[in-house]
C-alpha cells in the first residue's frame, strides 16, 4: 500500500510526536482547533480528499482508530456522548482537502 503525501497537506505533513494513535493506514491526532476538549481527527495514511475517495480498507483502519479514541477519551474525559462527522467537500465545510472524521467529545 502507498503512502502518497501531497506537499503543503497539514495532515499529511504531522509530526510524528502529534499522533497519538496509528495503525498500518490511519492515524489520529488532536484537532488544532478544537470544538470541545480531547476533539481528535482520524486521517488516512495515504493523501485522499474525502472519505468517499479513501478505499474500504483504509475506512476499516479508520473506523478502528476511532473506537479506539473514543475508549480513551471514556477513560480520560467520561463524556457523556459524541459527535462524529466528516464533511465531504468544501460547500459541506471541509477545509482541508485531505479526508478526515472528527470525533468531539460532548460534556
Amino acid at each position: 500500500m502507498t503512502t502518497s503525501k501531497q506537499t503543503n497537506c497539514p495532515f499529511c505533513d504531522k509530526p510524528a510526536n502529534e499522533i497519538l494513535l496509528s495503525n498500518y493506514l490511519a492515524v489520529a491526532f488532536n484537532d488544532i482547533h478544537p470544538m470541545a476538549p480531547g476533539h481528535m481527527l482520524i486521517v488516512p495514511r495515504r493523501h485522499c480528499q474525502t472519505l468517499f475517495d479513501a478505499t474500504p480498507e483504509e475506512q476499516h483502519a479508520m473506523m478502528d482508530l476511532l473506537s479506539q479514541a473514543k475508549q480513551s477519551l471514556d477513560v480520560q474525559l467520561h463524556p457523556r456522548g459524541y459527535q462524529v462527522f466528516s464533511h465531504v467537500g468544501q460547500i459541506a465545510g471541509q477545509r482541508v482537502d485531505h479526508a478526515h472524521i472528527h470525533l468531539v467529545p460532548v460534556a
